[in-house]
């Protein structure tokens, strides 16, 4: 019965007009920034302008294998792969309850902790998504970058498997964003609270706990460092040390191991709470 449901909310999500513009825009932001990261290498290919360690620094970004991590960074959770997570789950949770396919799922004798955890799994796939089309569109585009600044494609550079396991560990931390914007859903049963309150938190608040917290002390400062975007932060750094080949890391005082941990806990914690909510909620309204 999960694996219907779960196909179900996937078919859904993939029907939705939404999802598609979504991955659209995705696809125009990677190109837009990375276009213009290209065009400022080219125009100062000699030095005008841009100091030559700069213009070096700033190519890297923009040509295999450092590119891949520049798009990666890009979709992660505090980047635009989170913004456009939270406007998607808190459309598709919050409009359930409008339409009520909430309750012709239980009248069919569905368990309410079934549906919690089918629903919550299909935000999986939006994650995966997301993240496959910047890379593919940015990847796609920074390799002609490549071939045209260097005269080919630098593949022995590239590490693979863990290029694998950076896309891995990007999608992961947009969990913790999706399940908060699921969470404010289910409270609400509004996607305009959904959808504001996510996006208040991602774009604002979290930043605000933050610069707040170093002005009251250095062990509000720590705590802090423990927000999803701080421990996404640390989780990404292995990204930086796993697709290049040269293998350099600087790490802050939450190893990545634990940061992945951490948003693990945050994603759980929603999702618990999430459940708990909707158990008690009265659906015959």
């Amino acid at each position: 019965m999960f694996w219907q449901i779960l196909a179900n909310e996937n078919t859904k999500i993939l029907r939705r007009r939404l999802f598609w513009v979504e991955i659209a825009l995705v696809a125009l932001i990677v190109i837009g920034l990375l276009l213009a990261l290209y065009i400022t290498v080219e125009t100062n290919r000699n030095g005008a302008g841009l100091p030559s360690e700069e213009r070096l620094m700033l190519l890297q970004t923009v040509t295999w294998p450092g590119a891949l991590v520049t798009v990666l960074s890009l979709t992660s959770g505090d980047g635009i792969g989170g913004l456009f997570l939270v406007i998607l789950v808190g459309a598709v949770t919050a409009q359930e309850y409008t339409w009520r396919t909430l309750q012709l799922w239980l009248s069919r004798g569905i368990p309410r902790s079934l549906l919690v955890m089918a629903k919550f799994s299909a935000i999986l796939l939006s994650a995966v998504l997301i993240v496959l089309a910047a890379l593919i569109i940015g990847g796609a585009i920074t390799a002609y970058f490549s071939i045209q600044s260097n005269g080919s494609l630098p593949l022995e550079q590239v590490d693979f498997l863990h290029l694998v396991m950076s896309t891995i560990r990007t999608i992961y931390t947009l969990l913790p964003y999706g399940a908060l914007t699921f969470l404010l859903a289910v409270a609400s049963r509004s996607t305009v609270v959904a959808i504001s309150g996510g996006l208040a938190y991602t774009l604002l608040l979290e930043d605000v706990l933050m610069q707040v917290s170093g002005l009251l002390g250095e062990r509000l400062s720590q705590i802090t460092e423990y927000l999803p975007g701080s421990l996404a932060n640390s989780l990404l750094t292995l990204n930086q040390s796993t697709i290049l080949a040269e293998r350099s890391l600087e790490v802050g005082s939450i190893t990545p191991w634990y940061a992945g941990i951490g948003m693990g806990v945050w994603t759980l914690f929603f999702l618990v709470l999430s459940l708990w909510i909707f158990q008690r909620q009265d659906l015959s309204e």
